[in-house]
């Protein structure tokens, strides 16, 4: 494949894959199955039945829906059927009203929605049924969030998608790029067709105001703000990026109505991959186009390790993903030669690649700021000659290979995590 077909392809992919989302994807996700299937749907509501993968059922079970205060797989259903907006697509519950929410928690009330796990699954995998007298809707999110792939009407399929090949195609082409072809391409790409990373750094940082100067989730933001303020903590740069970080995510996973602009798909690591770049940058002094850049190569690089790992992870993919993608993006940024680029992510690799994923919820905004404070601090360790050895532990020959060692480990035991996960949430 040329240079150009390479550069288009990608420019696709992370283009598809920054999305303006309203809270946390996967119960967006069953919220976007439940709107989807509403749209077929004409009587009243007997039941509703809702079969998820084991990933989908972790991250969506203590996370905030946004405008309810209140979290749940069965309440993100309910609510995305009653009066959400399929076409809208991450967007799905932006015009949901009061009388929208107290519909879906009067069905809640009377015991009509039923969760479980779909067993073998894939990563992301959403099954909703709804049934009424001599009627059953089904729709089914598979392979995306709002990636709708089957509409079955009383057992007749009138919608069928095959996403099986377009998944494994996108994946193979991912796979065969290296670190110094992502840079290449982030190096001539035309500026103008980045206009939606621009976008996206912009409205995560309103996101980021927006968590330190309202009450949301664990206030971690907000905290080490007034930490500052009182004395009791000096604030550099790489505590700026853990900072801002921090306030985005609390605002996201505390139910906040502000949009997020996703990276590979998810809210979180676009906020962990933009906010560090962005606020180097601004400390430094580094012009806007090549802030864009570096936001840009991050996007990639995050998209890259998700071909390996899964797009979603008994490994928390703040850390593995948007935070490689963040220190990738710094230590371009800041003029690092391939080897330097490919160090900062060993570092960042042998130091947080431990990290689990035990669901989204309010504490992930602890785990994004870490990933993003670390993001920064491995750039600069890199920049300044510390790398660490190749072939040591989950670290390979370069990073590549250190890569494929992260998608062996989240395929070969993070499954097995997740199901005790799993297990310790259901106590």
């Amino acid at each position: 494949m040329n240079m150009e077909k390479m550069k288009d392809n990608i420019l696709k992919l992370v283009r598809e894959n920054s999305a303006p989302a309203l809270g946390c994807t996967e119960p967006v996700a069953v919220a976007y199955a439940g709107a989807a299937a509403k749209k077929y749907f004409k009587g009243q509501v007997d039941t509703i039945e809702i079969l998820v993968s084991k990933n989908i059922y972790k991250n969506g079970k203590s996370v905030i829906v946004p405008g309810t205060g209140e979290a749940g797989l069965d309440l993100a259903g309910s609510l995305g059927f009653v009066g959400g907006n399929s076409d809208k697509g991450f967007m799905v519950l932006k015009d949901i009203s009061e009388d929208h929410i107290r519909t879906a928690k009067n069905i809640l009330k009377d015991d009509k929605v039923k969760i479980g796990i779909k067993e073998g699954s894939p990563d992301i995998y959403i099954n909703f049924i709804v049934k009424g007298k001599d009627e059953v809707v089904e729709t089914i999110v598979q392979d995306g969030h709002t990636n709708l792939v089957k509409v079955i009407i009383n057992n007749k399929d009138i919608y069928n998608k095959s996403t099986s090949e377009e998944e494994s195609s996108d994946n193979d082409f991912l796979k065969q790029l290296n670190f110094k072809i992502m840079r290449q391409i982030t190096e001539e790409i035309d500026l103008k067709d980045l206009d939606f990373i621009a976008y996206g750094i912009k409205q995560n940082t309103k996101a980021a105001e927006e968590g330190l100067t309202n009450d949301y989730g664990l206030k971690v933001g907000a905290s080490l703000k007034k930490l500052e303020s009182d004395g009791l903590l000096k604030i550099d740069m790489p505590r700026k990026a853990r900072i801002l970080t921090a306030a985005a995510a609390d605002m996201r996973m505390g139910g906040g109505n502000c949009e997020i602009i996703t990276s590979g798909g998810s809210g979180n690591q676009g906020i962990g991959v933009t906010l560090p770049i962005m606020i180097v940058a601004k400390e430094l002094d580094i012009d806007e186009g090549k802030m864009v850049r570096a936001a840009f190569f991050g996007n990639i690089v995050n998209c890259y390790i998700k071909a390996f790992a899964g797009k979603l992870s008994g490994i928390c993919g703040c850390a593995i993903g948007a935070g490689i993608g963040a220190t990738v993006g710094i230590t371009w940024m800041l003029g690092g030669t391939d080897e330097q680029i490919q160090g900062a992510c060993n570092n960042m690799f042998a130091n947080i690649s431990g990290m689990i994923c035990d669901g989204a919820k309010d504490t992930c905004s602890l785990k994004l700021c870490t990933s993003a404070e670390e993001a920064v601090l491995s750039a600069l360790l890199a920049l300044n000659g510390t790398i660490v050895h190749p072939n040591i532990g989950i670290v390979g020959t370069d990073v590549e290979e250190t890569i494929k060692n992260i998608g062996y480990l989240s395929r070969q035991a993070f499954t097995t995590v997740d199901d005790v996960m799993i297990d310790i949430l259901n106590k």
